[in-house]
C-alpha cells in the first residue's frame, strides 16, 4: 500500500508540475499584436468619447413598485406587448428614485414567445440614460434570477448533507473542488491562452485524484482504481471524439463561438480543441460515477470474500457494469438531447429530414460528444475491473491455528 500511495504521489507531482509549467509563463503578446491592441484602444477610446458626449448609460437594480395592464404598441409594421411599470432604484447613484417606463414582453415580431408578466416586489435589473440635455430615462431589460439560483444551490447542498450525513459533506468538498479547477485551471488557462486539451486532461485528473482522496478517506486500492479506471474512459471518450471530430471535418464554429470570436479581439481561440476539451469535461462526471460504483462494489466484494480470485473479480466487475453502462448511457443520451431540443425542433419546423439534420454542425456537435462519451462510460467499466483485479491477485492465506485435527497432529493445511 505504501507503493500505491508514493505512486499516487507521485503522479499528482507530476500533473502539479504540468500545471505550473503551463501557468508559470505570461503570454507575451508580440509587437504587431501590441500595436494591434494599441490601435483598437485608441478606436474604442474615441467612440466612447462620442458615446459619453451624447449620452450617459448607468446599469444597476430596482424594485417594481407599481404596474399597469398591458397594453399593445404598434410600431410601424412591429407589434409588442408591453407593461407600464414604476420602478425604484435600489443601487448605485441614483438610489430611492422612481421611474415610469414599459417593459416589453415581445421576444419575436409575432409575438408567440412572452416573457412573464412583473408584480410588485420583483428586482429587475435597469439601464438610466442621461442624455446631453440632462434628460434621465429608465428601461427595465430583466428580471433578476441570481437569488433563486443561489436558492436552489443552498437546497441543493442541504439535501446532499441531509440525505448523505458525514459522506455528504465530503462529496460537496469534493463538488467544491471541481468548481474551483473547472474555473481556476480549465477556464482561466483557456482565457489565458493556454492549450485547451492540454488544459482539459490536467484538470480532468486533478479532478478525479481530489475527488476521489476525498471521498474515500485517503489512499488506498479502491481509489486507486476508481481514479486510474475513470481517466482511461474519460481518455478513451476524448481520443475517440478526437478521430470522429477530425473525420466529420468539425470546426467548432457554433451561435456561442461566433460570439466569443467578435468579442475576444486580444486572441484567437482554437475552436476545435475548445470541442475537444467540454467533451472531456461532459464525460468526465459519468466516468467518475461509474468508475467509482465499479470500484466500491468490488471493494466489498473482496471484503465479504477474501478468498475470490481475481477472474471472479474481474467478472464479478463487468457484471456489475453491464447493468450501470445502461442507465449511464442513456443519462448522457438524453442530455445532450435535452440541450439542443430546441434546435432539433427548428430543424424540423423547416421540414428538413433526419439525413439533413444530421449533417447539420451544430447538431453533430451534441451527437459526437453524447456517443463518444457514451463510449467512455463504457470502457470504464472493463479499465476499472481489470485494474482492481490485478491489484487484489490471489494471496495464500495461512491461519495461526489449524481447524482440522488428524491423529492428535495439527494441519495447516487450509
Amino acid at each position: 500500500m505504501k507503493k500505491i500511495s508514493v505512486l499516487l504521489i507521485v503522479l499528482f507531482l507530476i500533473i502539479s508540475s504540468c500545471f505550473v509549467s503551463v501557468y508559470a509563463t505570461e503570454q507575451t503578446p508580440s509587437a504587431s499584436t501590441e500595436e494591434a491592441l494599441s490601435a483598437a484602444e485608441a478606436e474604442n477610446t474615441a467612440d466612447s468619447e462620442l458615446v459619453e458626449k451624447d449620452k450617459n448609460q448607468i446599469n444597476t437594480y430596482g424594485k417594481i413598485i407599481e404596474i399597469g395592464e398591458v397594453k399593445e404598441v404598434v410600431t410601424g409594421t412591429v407589434k409588442d406587448k408591453v407593461q407600464p411599470v414604476v420602478v425604484e432604484i435600489t443601487e448605485g447613484d441614483y438610489i430611492g428614485e422612481e421611474f415610469s417606463t414599459d417593459y416589453v414582453l415581445t421576444y419575436d415580431m409575432e409575438g408567440k414567445i412572452l416573457a412573464y408578466e412583473l408584480e410588485v416586489g420583483d428586482k429587475v435589473s435597469v439601464q438610466i440614460v442621461e442624455d446631453y440635455d440632462g434628460n434621465i430615462s429608465a428601461t427595465v431589460l430583466d428580471v433578476v434570477r441570481a437569488p433563486y439560483i443561489f436558492g436552489l444551490s443552498i437546497l441543493f447542498l442541504l439535501s446532499i448533507v441531509l440525505v448523505g450525513g458525514k459522506k455528504g459533506i465530503k462529496a460537496i468538498l469534493g463538488l467544491v473542488l471541481t468548481i474551483l479547477l473547472i474555473y481556476f485551471v480549465m477556464i482561466k488557462g483557456i482565457y489565458r491562452g493556454a492549450d485547451a486539451i492540454k488544459n482539459a486532461i490536467i484538470t480532468a485528473a486533478l479532478i478525479i485524484i481530489g475527488t476521489f482522496i476525498i471521498i474515500g478517506n485517503g489512499i488506498n486500492k479502491k481509489i486507486l482504481t476508481a481514479a486510474l479506471g475513470t481517466l482511461g474512459g474519460v481518455l478513451s471518450a476524448g481520443i475517440i471524439s478526437l478521430i470522429f471530430n477530425h473525420m466529420a471535418k468539425m470546426t467548432g464554429a457554433c451561435e456561442d463561438a461566433i460570439q466569443l470570436s467578435i468579442n475576444m479581439t486580444t486572441m484567437n481561440f482554437n475552436f476545435r480543441d475548445l470541442l475537444f476539451a467540454g467533451i472531456i469535461v461532459s464525460a468526465l462526471g459519468a466516468c467518475m460515477d461509474v468508475g467509482m460504483s465499479i470500484a466500491s462494489s468490488l471493494d466489498e466484494i473482496k471484503k465479504k470474500n477474501p478468498d475470490i480470485t481475481w477472474k471472479e473479480l474481474l467478472k464479478s466487475g463487468m457484471n456489475i457494469g453491464r447493468d450501470v453502462i445502461g442507465t449511464m448511457t442513456n443519462t448522457l443520451i438524453l442530455a445532450y438531447v435535452g440541450s439542443s431540443l430546441t434546435l432539433i425542433l427548428l430543424f424540423m419546423a423547416c421540414e428538413m429530414n433526419i439525413y439533413e439534420i444530421l449533417n447539420k454542425e451544430t447538431i453533430a456537435e451534441e451527437i459526437i460528444p453524447a456517443i463518444a462519451g457514451s463510449i467512455g462510460v463504457v470502457f470504464t467499466v472493463p479499465i476499472t475491473s481489470l485494474i482492481y483485479s490485478v491489484l487484489n491477485k490471489d494471496k495464500v492465506i495461512y491461519e495461526k491455528t489449524s481447524k482440522n485435527k488428524l491423529d492428535g497432529k495439527r494441519s495447516l493445511k487450509i
